[in-house]
């Protein structure tokens, strides 16, 4: 026999602050790549012999003002999901939710590494590592978020196994071209490759397209809570095309337009910049969408899309 486990507000709370937060790291994290400033330490996790606190922040300029701003924005939210873990295993019941907490406070622990041997090595290829995995660990603290809400729990299954079993399939094949176009975009970014500036901008129409495709099928389910997930996957998507259509604008220009780009100007930076967070927020989007459409799957489909995960442990509920 089920019964409903008691939840704290308060998770939900400190879920939205932690994501909010994580934007900090993430932001900052976009700045640094967009100009280059990833190797003004060559010194990890000291900044040129300082420690963390010690290095005097506010001094510094340039380069190395941002770069230990991304450190110290770092060090808040290890900090910010130490609390997190410590309410949740204090104060939360559910299994589900502590697992998912743990997972993150781990991928949190493990993205500080990536960023810190990503210095030591001097490598470039760690920085694309430490870039897509934020998007995952990000993706994660939006599931947390939607998890802990008042909602997540009395949320029904979708009745239709026909339509159901579309949408979910059209979900997973948004977060695949989306992961793909996430990729492309951080082959571009941190290697400069070739075959990533010319594939990057024509593929953005296939995510436009899973995008609407999935937001129909979401619309055609009649549920309101997967209704709700397509139009926020396609607001995202579409916010992010036009923002990439301005992104290539400040960077490369359209000279057939006479709109020439200022290589490093402000609005560069902060276009470029914004255009790799949004992207971000866009994939956490589609992977919390993807998820609440397997949770409102009718258990026979459930089982069949994955028999060993039980639907009872991604609801969040015990026995």
């Amino acid at each position: 026999m089920s019964t409903a486990v008691p939840e704290s507000p308060w998770i939900h709370r400190l879920a939205w602050l932690t994501a909010i937060v994580a934007l900090l790291p993430i932001s900052i994290g976009a700045v640094v790549t967009t100009v280059d400033a990833g190797m003004a330490f060559a010194d990890w996790p000291t900044s040129d012999g300082h420690g963390m606190l010690a290095y005097p922040w506010l001094k510094s300029t340039g380069d190395k003002f941002l770069e230990h701003g991304h450190r110290l924005a770092g060090m808040l939210i290890g900090l910010m999901t130490l609390g997190l873990a410590a309410a949740a295993f204090a104060w939360e019941c559910r299994p589900a939710v502590r697992t998912l907490v743990g997972i993150i406070l781990g991928g949190v622990i493990l993205q500080g590494l990536l960023g810190g041997s990503r210095v030591i090595q001097n490598e470039r290829v760690l920085a694309l590592m430490h870039g897509q995995f934020a998007a995952w660990l990000f993706s994660l603290m939006g599931l947390l978020v939607a998890m802990t809400g008042r909602h997540w729990q009395t949320a029904s299954p979708m009745m239709d196994a026909s339509r159901s079993g579309t949408v979910f399939i059209a979900g997973v094949a948004l977060v695949v071209v989306l992961l793909a176009q996430y990729m492309l975009g951080g082959l571009l970014r941190h290697l400069g490759s070739a075959t990533a500036w010319l594939v990057h901008p024509w593929f953005a129409i296939a995510v436009v397209i899973a995008a609407a495709a999935f937001c129909v099928f979401a619309q055609r389910t009649g549920a309101p809570h997967i209704v709700r997930a397509g139009r926020w996957v396609v607001g995202f998507v579409v916010a992010q095309a036009l923002l990439g259509i301005a992104t290539w604008a400040v960077k490369y220009g359209y000279p057939q337009w006479d709109i020439v780009a200022v290589q490093n100007s402000s609005l560069q930076v902060a276009i470029r910049s914004f255009h790799k967070v949004l992207g971000l927020m866009t994939l956490m989007t589609a992977v919390v969408a993807l998820v609440r459409c397997y949770r409102a799957l009718p258990i026979s489909l459930t089982m069949n899309v994955s028999a060993p995960m039980s639907h009872s442990s991604l609801a969040g509920s015990a026995s």
